[in-house]
């Protein structure tokens, strides 16, 4: 399961967008994006933290959800709402790695050294456990960083602005 984080766009996003829309200059709007993209930055790195700190360290496991986290970024500029959203996702061995149970405070893994021996003689895989963690990773990560993220997005449509009144 994905994990987003939308951040709507104020007043000043929407005109932005709607004054590089009007010029039609591509190579700006490709600029705002790209700017909106590098500002999620201390996000990333705020949930990446996180889950180091929260997740157990004995087993690895912290190490390994942290390594494992990646994220897409979609930009909107729309006349109405303009969005940022931010999309975490975690890369498991065989399937995606449930986020939202992590989020609930839920790990499953399987427990190592079990297995049960089947009646034709074949030891089938252990079973998992359910270990309760600290709940709100994601939204911790996130809490922190913000503040930073929402000043680096106001800095880039400030420049922006700045470019479209000179020129």
């Amino acid at each position: 399961m994905d994990l987003d984080l939308k951040i709507r766009g104020d007043r000043r996003l929407r005109e932005v967008a709607a004054q590089i829309k009007a010029i039609g200059d591509k190579g700006l709007g490709r600029e705002m994006a790209a700017g909106l993209r590098k500002a999620t930055e201390p996000i990333k790195k705020g949930i990446r933290t996180s889950a180091e700190q929260t997740m157990p360290a004995s087993g690895g496991y912290s190490a390994l959800l942290s390594k494992s986290l990646r994220w897409r970024v979609n930009v909107r500029p729309g006349a109405r709402i303009a969005n940022v959203t931010l999309t975490t996702t975690a890369d498991g061995t065989k399937e995606k790695r449930d986020l939202g149970r992590l989020e609930a405070g839920e790990l499953r893994h399987p427990v190592w050294g079990r297995s049960r021996k089947l009646k034709s003689g074949k030891r089938k895989s252990n079973p998992w456990a359910t270990t309760t963690i600290r709940a709100g990773f994601h939204k911790r990560g996130t809490d922190k960083a913000a503040d930073v993220a929402e000043k680096e997005m106001a800095e880039v449509l400030d420049g922006l602005a700045a470019k479209l009144a000179g020129g």
